[in-house]
């Protein structure tokens, strides 16, 4: 892998919106699915080499369940959820 990791920026606040297919509650199969392009672990910026997590706070990362990826650009919880961030 010749890729050079680039962490998130100190200087800015960073956040990370994700969605799944699958209900919250689902098995480790359906967390993996993601938003049917994205994998949800790609989306919250995990990565299985630490060198390449981003590293979001929990606070900072938000998932829209049994949402797909084109869905969460209209999801009104999604659209809540970012004006709750951006009023901080």
């Amino acid at each position: 892998d010749s890729r050079e990791p680039l962490p998130l920026p100190g200087n800015v606040a960073c956040y990370a919106v994700a969605a799944s297919t699958s209900a919250p509650l689902g098995g480790i199969k359906d967390a993996l699915i993601g938003d049917g392009l994205v994998p949800l672990h790609s989306a919250l910026g995990q990565h299985d080499e630490a060198r390449h997590v981003l590293a979001f706070e929990p606070h900072k990362q938000w998932t829209a369940w049994g949402v797909n990826h084109i869905a969460l650009l209209k999801n009104p919880e999604a659209t809540a959820q970012l004006l709750r961030w951006l009023q901080v």
